[in-house]
């Protein structure tokens, strides 16, 4: 804003300055305004076209504008820490101004970073990584379960749960690292995950299953139907549908079953046949004109198979059976058979061939994902998904296996080993478990970094926690250890250390100085190591101090707070009850060479004291007293009529007399008019008492009658005041006051005061006319 055109080394000259061209469309805001505002205010001296600074200012200004352009507005604000109370209602802040912080609650302090932001050149300074999130333990896993997105338990963060195959989640599916009772804990439990439930199977007529002695019927139980047989074991229905059903899901909460149930239907009935129509001779035996049906004292047999209707004791011809195959048998013929006339069964009896391999096995810490059924045909493919945490072998998480032409699983996967990370080896440090050290850290185990003695985090971080993730890598890399940072060794003149919380002067070291017997310091006592290698705040220094202050007897009391006395240092002295204090009431630690301390001055006294009763004839005091001990002042006013002559106020000092010396009360004169004034005064005198009167008149009146009265007043001078101008106001006055008194109109008493005004006027309009060597009437 302003250029140096000129600078003189000597102390007399001024600094010449002149306005910076104008800068376009640029303008000033914020506090380069107020800086704009302060110079042209405070600095400039002048005209505009020629200011002048003045050097002894110059100083004192630099300092306001450095102070002014550096302050900063309102420090940063942080989720996991506030400001401690006496930092919250400041708007403005100067440099180097410092403000400290608390960790929230669920935060704890980061001791080697720093908890404290300084004002640096409008801007704040400092670490943000001196609070860190507390941690839970891990929440653990659910049977028939798994911790999914886990990948850090410390406060805030969340554990989400999913169930396997066949089982639904009962309780929340995530839990969240909260603070609890003053402490961080999980804000529920680990949900658990049960089977999945099916209605029981429906009921058909004429036919039931054979699940009937089950209570709960669970994701992947199967049924089959059959139906019913009469007393002799024949059966009169035929099943209609798919014998077997599962239990299955849809949603995966609520079960149901993959199918209807089947159906009984009855058969048809048989015509009847005349004796020896078709049957054979060796199946029959002639009686009484009819041909006896020989009995088949056998069941037909079906590998891997079972009637399931037609079932009897004996079989005769036209008996017909229905065939059903075991479980995960496919039957490869007719269904039904029925008896011929020979003994035989036509069609022939079916064949049960194989359809399915047999459940998949189960793998130890790994799930059948997207398992649907419990039927596997040829090339069902199953793929097995290891537990959170868990792999097959390093970065194998999922195994697939098919079922073969022979209806066996190809090669069963092994089982799912938990996730192992590396071992965080730190150069220059060392890892330490939260409850023991091991070997091999796997998945959810949690590692503490320290550094080896001597050496310290390159980041500040006071400590690292590592934990094992599912990707098996760390959660954040291990940190790097560097030699720890040195403070130099504290040398004070004339002190000394009296603590040291640590042996060497390593960061965060704490030293507390004291001075030597006759010094002080100059500010606090207790400094710290920083990490850039400085002590923080500054190394004080030792000033001489005075030595006690001086002491006397007589019940002088001394008001002081240390037992140091520094340069600047006061004591104030006071007296025991009814003792007056002889000689200054403080005294100071002070310097005449520079060099030596000293103090200002003797200690004063104490001692009873006092005045006599002040009389000032013709005179009072302002405030009443009767006793006058040493120190006490008292004023005077003098009577109406008198006048104070002296100092209106006294002091009692330690002699017992008053000084200054007591006031007078003289009476009051006024003195004669002045001649030069035209008066002739009656009576005439050299001066005149308090209430005397006078008349007075003026020369160029010749009516003697004509005299004004006046009054030597309190104050000496005379009311209303003897003069020309006065006597004809006071006439004036006398006049109007006849003109009321003879009972002149109102109306007629106006129209005179009107004329008296345009007499008035003219003689003012000709005064001015003189004046000009005119006249008025021209």
């Amino acid at each position: 804003i302003f250029g140096i055109e000129k600078a003189c080394c000597d102390v007399c000259n001024v600094v010449r300055m002149r306005m910076v061209p104008a800068l376009g469309s640029a303008r000033p805001r914020g506090r380069a305004a107020i800086l704009v505002l302060l110079l042209t205010a405070a600095l400039v001296v002048g005209t505009q076209e020629q200011a002048t600074l003045k050097p002894a200012v110059f100083p004192s200004i630099v300092l306001m504008v450095f102070l002014l352009v550096g302050a900063c507005s309102a420090p940063p604000r942080f989720s996991f820490a506030e400001l401690k109370e006496g930092y919250l209602h400041n708007r403005t802040f100067s440099t180097f101004e410092v403000v400290e912080y608390n960790c929230r609650p669920g935060y704890m302090r980061n001791h080697v970073a720093r908890n404290t932001f300084v004002c640096d050149n409008n801007r704040w300074k400092g670490s943000s990584n001196f609070c860190l999130p507390r941690p839970c333990s891990f929440p653990g896993e659910p049977m028939n379960g798994r911790l999914v997105e886990a990948k850090q338990f410390t406060f805030g963060s969340t554990a989400n749960f999913s169930c396997d195959t066949g089982h639904r989640l009962v309780g929340n599916s995530q839990i969240r690292c909260v603070i609890k009772d003053g402490q961080v804990g999980w804000d529920g439990n680990v949900p658990i995950c049960e089977p999945i439930p099916c209605l029981p199977p429906p009921p058909i007529a004429n036919g039931e299953h054979n699940g009937g002695h089950i209570e709960l019927f669970t994701y992947g139980a199967s049924v089959t139907y059959r139906c019913h047989a009469d007393s002799r074991g024949r059966k009169h229905f035929s099943l209609v549908g798919d014998a077997s059903i599962f239990c299955t899901t849809t949603d995966n909460v609520n079960g149901v079953w993959n199918k209807p149930a089947p159906e009984c239907k009855g058969e048809q009935q048989t015509a009847h046949r005349g004796p020896g129509r078709g049957y054979s001779s060796m199946a029959m035996e002639e009686t009484e004109g009819f041909a006896k049906i020989q009995k088949l004292p056998w069941e037909p047999q079906v590998e891997h198979g079972r009637l399931q209707s037609g079932y009897r004791a004996e079989y005769t011809y036209g008996d017909t059976v229905i065939f059903d195959c075991e479980f995960r048998y496919a039957l490869l013929g007719s269904d039904t058979a029925t008896c011929q006339e020979d003994g035989s069964w036509d069609p022939p009896p079916p064949q049960c061939q194989r359809s399915s391999c047999d459940d998949p096995p189960d793998v130890q810490n790994a799930v059948k994902a997207r398992l649907a059924g419990n039927l596997f045909p040829i090339e069902t493919v199953i793929t097995y998904e290891c537990h959170t945490g868990y792999e097959f072998s390093p970065g194998v998480v999922t195994e697939h296996i098919s079922c073969q032409p022979d209806y066996t699983w190809t090669e069963i996967p092994p089982p799912c080993k938990r996730i192992s990370c590396p071992n965080p080896a730190t150069k220059r440090g060392m890892h330490i478990k939260f409850w023991d050290r091991k070997d091999t850290y796997v998945f959810g185990d949690r590692v503490q970094i320290t550094c080896n003695p001597g050496y310290v985090f390159k980041d500040h971080d006071d400590h690292v926690v590592l934990q094992c993730t599912g990707n098996g890598t760390w959660n954040r890399a291990a940190p790097e250890c560097i030699p720890e940072p040195h403070c130099p060794k504290p040398a004070i003149d004339h002190g000394r250390e009296v603590y040291n919380s640590k042996n060497d002067y390593t960061v965060g070291t704490k030293v507390r100085i004291e001075c030597d017997e006759g010094y002080t310091l100059s500010t606090q006592q207790l400094v710290t190591c920083e990490a850039d290698g400085n002590w923080f705040p500054s190394l004080p220094y030792c000033w001489k101090a005075c030595g006690p202050p001086p002491r006397s007897t007589n019940g002088l009391t001394i008001n002081a707070t240390s037992s140091f006395f520094p340069y600047g240092y006061r004591v104030k002295y006071g007296c025991a009850a009814g003792l007056s204090l002889i000689g200054d009431e403080s005294l100071y630690c002070t310097s005449e060479d520079g060099v030596n301390l000293e103090w200002s001055g003797p200690a004063p006294e104490c001692r009873a004291v006092h005045c006599p009763k002040p009389v000032v004839e013709n005179g009072k005091m302002v405030t009443l007293k009767h006793t006058f001990p040493y120190g006490t002042s008292v004023s005077f006013y003098c009577k109406e009529g008198f006048t104070l002559h002296g100092d209106a106020e006294s002091r009692c000092e330690a002699d017992g007399t008053w000084q200054p010396a007591l006031p007078k009360c003289l009476p009051v004169k006024c003195p004669a008019p002045r001649s030069k004034d035209n008066l002739h005064i009656f009576p005439v005198k050299e001066e005149y008492e308090f209430n005397e009167s006078l008349y007075f008149s003026c020369k160029l009146n010749d009516n003697a009658a004509d005299r004004a009265l006046t009054k030597c007043s309190a104050g000496g001078s005379w009311m209303p005041p003897p003069n020309c101008k006065t006597f004809y106001v006071y006439k004036k006055i006398h006049q109007i006051k006849e003109t009321f008194e003879c009972g002149v109109p109102l109306a007629e008493l106006r129209t005179l005061l009107e004329v008296q005004k345009l007499y008035l006027e003219i003689q003012k309009l000709e005064k001015e006319l003189g004046a000009k060597g005119g006249r008025w009437w021209q």
